[in-house]
């Protein structure tokens, strides 16, 4: 049975995660069923590290655990001062600091850490204890703050999970910030339907930064897109890439006049594919930043994906404008 797993093979798959002096902590990335390869066929070489990373770090008055993949970017801050918002005991209201405690891992985030099954009549639950914070006090403690993530296996009814109160759960609601990183939106230009022959650049029509606060000052997390992959014409047809996210293009612009644009000719109308469309793909490359005590430092990377689909029009077909 699950529920009698000792704590160290339920923690088999998990990450532990600790800010120490130096910074130091191991990412989820690293661990088994979580790191992906770049999809079969693709032309170009990604950063193998393409999923979740985890990484704690001490921010003077406090610690941040600070978490980002395809999905969201965001973190876990907690402080004692009260000069950083309302202090812990007020956002406890008489309840008991939370010491380990468990959540379900939703859908995106199992599609996310690319776990197996878990095995018949259990779950996969995150597993989130906080050390460092003298629980009749609430000061911070002189070795810091330790976080434990792990995704640990349960049965659902197990007694060693454990909810948050109300109040708990408004603690850890206080210090958590995310921002969700969009999919990207395959448009072309300067026409959206465009004519076989012309020369079109694709963008991704989608936001291409984000910026996350998170709940101590001097603490945040941004993203921008530094590069797109597009196959106008779905995987195994051509492929093209250019930095950033892409340019939007005048109807005067060419591949000489813009260079850096994600241009393609199509040489065939749409109407001979199913669906009278190209079914194209687009992949944004993500850079995320983590500022931690004012110091901007690269945290991670990886790639975001989508679908297109593109009508092509025959110029004998119709009459152009």
């Amino acid at each position: 049975m699950v529920s009698q797993l000792t704590p160290r093979a339920r923690g088999v798959l998990a990450a532990t995660l600790s800010a120490g002096l130096l910074l130091a902590a191991v990412p989820l990335a690293a661990q088994a069923g979580v790191n992906t390869e770049p999809r079969k066929g693709q032309p170009v070489v990604w950063p193998s590290e393409n999923r979740t990373r985890i990484k704690t770090y001490q921010t003077g008055g406090g610690a941040c655990s600070l978490i980002a993949s395809p999905n969201s970017v965001g973190g876990v801050c907690v402080s004692a001062r009260a000069s950083d918002g309302p202090t812990i005991r007020e956002v406890l209201k008489g309840d008991d600091l939370p010491d380990c405690w468990h959540e379900r891992l939703t859908p995106e985030e199992l599609r996310d850490t690319e776990l197996p099954a878990a095995p018949e009549g259990t779950e996969y639950f995150w597993h989130r204890c906080l050390r460092g914070i003298d629980r009749k006090t609430f000061d911070i403690e002189p070795g810091g703050l330790f976080f434990a993530v792990g995704i640990w296996i349960y049965e659902p009814d197990d007694p060693e999970l454990t909810e948050l109160t109300p109040n708990q759960q408004a603690f850890i609601d206080r210090f958590v910030r995310r921002g969700n990183v969009p999919d990207p939106i395959m448009l072309s230009s300067p026409a959206s339907v465009p004519w076989v022959n012309d020369d079109v650049a694709f963008y991704n029509a989608s936001d291409d930064e984000l910026l996350v606060d998170l709940s101590i000052p001097g603490v945040q997390m941004r993203g921008r897109i530094t590069e797109l992959l597009v196959y106008p014409e779905g995987r195994g047809g051509p492929v093209v890439r250019c930095p950033g996210a892409g340019l939007q293009v005048e109807a005067d612009d060419t591949p000489k006049t813009v260079p850096n644009a994600c241009w393609h000719a199509y040489e065939q109308a749409s109407q001979t594919q199913p669906d009278d469309a190209y079914r194209g793909e687009i992949h944004a490359q993500w850079q995320i930043d983590a500022r931690i005590m004012g110091e901007w430092q690269p945290f991670h990377s990886f790639v975001k994906s989508g679908e297109g689909l593109m009508q092509v029009n025959e110029v004998q077909a119709l009459v152009r404008p």
